[in-house]
């Protein structure tokens, strides 16, 4: 799966959680116990898959800037 894709299940999950659970804060939709679990849920993993996917394309993308400069990757390492 690509960074971008993992970003944007991540928010769509999270945006969804949010509204669910603003959604029976008002009232809307009843407080049932499995549906705040479930929310929750929801709304931790979209949270985590969009910051792994953000961490995973900051990395791509500072290793592709290295390549094209030229740098080692590994040339901070005194053996």
């Amino acid at each position: 799966m690509s960074t971008e894709r993992q970003m944007l299940i991540g928010g769509i999950m999270l945006v969804a959680g949010w509204l669910v659970i603003f959604l029976i804060v008002l009232g809307v939709i009843p407080s049932l116990l499995w549906l705040n679990i479930l929310m929750y849920a929801v709304t931790f993993f979209g949270f985590m898959l969009g910051f792994v996917g953000a961490m995973s394309h900051t990395r791509a993308n500072l290793r592709k800037a290295r390549e094209e400069r030229g740098e080692d990757l590994y040339d901070d390492y005194e053996e």
